[in-house]
């Protein structure tokens, strides 16, 4: 018997996606750019380097969030010479506009996945039909 998708988490998926969608390009405007533009003043702007500009905000979002620290080795020493900075150069602000964009595009990420995961496991169905 299948069902199809409750209703509430249809809502929740909806606003995970537009929390999503209205996030990222605050934090490309206030986390993202001024960081950046210190960084590159003092020589320290690595990222950009690795990362194309669709993803940047992100990266820079998670820098600031996860605390890579904990996973210091000798083989990633050139991405935590890279990540400390981004993170000592983050304010309050900043540092909370990242902690709405990470939960907001992880939860946005999980519930599709999930949506998706029932209605393979036959759950629910997410068509008309």
């Amino acid at each position: 018997m299948e069902y199809t998708v409750p209703l509430w988490y249809t809502f929740l998926t909806i606003a995970f996606a537009l929390s999503t969608f209205i996030a990222y390009p605050i934090v490309a405007l206030f986390v993202t750019r001024p960081i950046q533009r210190f960084l590159r003043q003092k020589n320290q702007d690595h990222i950009s380097d690795w990362i194309v500009w669709p993803f940047k905000s992100g990266w820079y979002a998670m820098a600031i969030v996860v605390p890579f620290e904990r996973w210091r080795h000798e083989r990633n020493q050139g991405f935590m010479d890279t990540v400390l900075p981004i993170r000592q150069a983050a304010n309050r602000l900043q540092c909370w506009l990242s902690l709405w964009l990470e939960v907001s595009m992880f939860g946005m990420v999980f519930l599709m996945f999930c949506g998706l995961l029932l209605e393979f496991m036959g759950v629910w169905s997410l068509g008309s039909g």
